[in-house]
């Protein structure tokens, strides 16, 4: 007589999902965009120069400019309000302010003086603008730079 034998199912083994594929990808996904990115230099590295502690001797013959930084994103320079468009993606979006910077930045290099710019901004004012100011400065080659109108909080 033949015996019979039972059927057992096979022990149900958790699914598996091999990733390796996946951390290859996201691997050449990241090297893809290290290498295709670009760092803007007036971003980057402005070699600003603050003021120090110790008063100086001999005070410059030139007085600083003073740029304002709204809330409402205005832009004043000595008090004269500074047209230039608030949402623009082009990289110069100030280029009266960048003018004016370059003919102060000539006249202080005539004279022997150092450019020296006070940048009074809001803290309600847009990031943006300030890093338009500055880009507007870096691209005038002023480095000495004061900032106030920040409140402690």
């Amino acid at each position: 007589m033949a015996r019979k034998t039972r059927y057992r199912p096979e022990k149900e083994s958790d699914p598996e999902l091999d990733i390796s594929s996946l951390i290859d990808v996201s691997f050449l996904l990241l090297i893809y965009f290290l290498v295709t990115s670009t760092l803007r230099k007036e971003e980057t590295d402005l070699s600003i120069v603050l003021p120090s502690q110790v008063p100086t001797d001999s005070p410059d013959p030139i007085d600083p400019i003073a740029v304002k930084v709204e809330a409402d994103g205005t832009i004043t320079l000595d008090g004269a309000p500074i047209s230039g468009p608030r949402n623009s993606t082009k990289p110069d979006r100030l280029p009266v302010l960048r003018d004016r910077l370059n003919e102060y930045k000539e006249l202080a290099d005539s004279g022997g003086a150092t450019a020296m710019v006070t940048i009074d901004a809001d803290d309600d004012s847009k990031t943006q603008r300030f890093i338009d100011v500055i880009n507007a400065l870096a691209s005038a080659k002023i480095k000495n730079i004061t900032m106030t109108g920040f409140s402690d909080e």
